[in-house]
């Protein structure tokens, strides 16, 4: 059923949500629970050693050529094709480089820290992030996109400098504020992070800076919605969208059912239109006339070709026929009047 949709939902009342909202604009829908498995490996150690572990498995630098200079954001795969080891190790080395700037600036942050706070010193009131809240929305306005963006990062670095001190029971949330409760050496905190490629990192290295990984699987259940085809007729698309920005639901899937209500309106639309002009059709001659339709945007020098396959025309009439929308058999399909 090429036009039966989905949804992958993280928490079951919110699919309920969701297929309430779509039994009120009379679709039907359905749920059922499945696995929803992820993993990660993080890596644990001193601040001090993680920066030398990622300095050491920097590969992206290139000594023989400092003239080259790093490549910021690697080319991503064309669809089809397959990463290669070349440009994993590229995306490897960007999220390295960009783990290790975080890292230094945590070690610079807390050091400036402890050189300014002695223990019992309140390091943040309970408004102080608060202030840094409001003078960022204050600010938006008038700040280009990449200032907003830089400040946002601070923020971000700032609240996981916070985290670490917390974690390492360096700092002591009391009515006050955040009270410091002992001097250390920014060094010394134990820190995690996500570890990008793990295979890049060899035992020997992991062994020479005290590192430890560990691969944490996670197992949950979520809930996923199949929607009816009927979804694409008289469906609102911004009504989807606004009742989704309310519920946890995966962003790949919420991505691709609105794509497929926006990408599949021409392939329907062409079909509907060849059936009713015709007045009967016989789906060879639906499957040729679809095979490559062009549409011309009016007043503009646009051409959109729809290539469709015969299988997804065929899916298409069935879905159609089970809707009620077009009867007939293959050799006279024809629009229900």
């Amino acid at each position: 059923m090429v036009l039966e949709e989905s949804l992958l939902f993280y928490r079951e009342k919110d699919a309920d949500t969701f297929i309430k909202f779509l039994r009120e604009k009379n679709y039907r829908a359905q749920k059922s629970v499945e696995s929803n498995i992820h993993e990660e490996t993080v890596m644990h150690g001193t601040l001090a050693n993680l920066i030398l572990v990622i300095e050491n498995a920097m590969i992206w630098r290139i000594p023989e050529h400092p003239e080259l200079p790093v490549r910021e954001e690697p080319p991503a795969p064309m669809p089809g094709e397959i990463s290669s080891p070349s440009d994993k190790r590229a995306n490897f080395a960007v999220s390295n480089a960009r783990m290790l700037s975080n890292l230094q600036f945590c070690r610079d942050y807390l050091t400036s820290i402890m050189e300014r706070f002695n223990p019992g010193d309140v390091v943040y009131t309970p408004d102080h992030l608060d202030k840094i809240k409001e003078s960022l929305k204050a600010g938006a306005e008038e700040m280009s996109d990449d200032e907003l963006d830089r400040m946002l990062t601070q923020s971000i670095r700032i609240y996981d400098c916070v985290s670490i001190l917390e974690d390492n029971a360096v700092v002591e949330s009391r009515s006050e504020g955040m009270v410091l409760l002992k001097k250390v050496d920014p060094d010394d905190l134990t820190v995690e992070r996500r570890a990008w490629n793990p295979d890049e990192i060899d035992g020997e290295t992991l062994k020479k800076f005290d590192i430890t990984l560990a691969h944490n699987i996670y197992y949950d259940t979520a809930t996923r919605v199949t929607i009816d085809p009927g979804i694409h007729f008289n469906c609102v698309l911004k009504d989807v969208e606004t009742v989704l920005e309310e519920l946890e639901v995966d962003d790949d899937s919420a991505e691709k059912l609105l794509d497929n209500l926006y990408i599949k309106a021409p392939a329907l639309d062409r079909v509907l239109n060849l059936i009713e002009t015709s007045g009967k059709i016989s789906l060879p001659d639906l499957v040729r006339e679809m095979e490559s339709a062009t549409l011309d945007e009016a007043g503009a020098k646009i051409r959109i070709v729809l290539n469709s396959s015969p299988e997804f025309v065929s899916s298409m009439v069935n879905d159609l026929r089970k809707l009620g929308i077009v009867e007939g058999n293959d050799r006279k399909i024809r629009v229900v009047r």
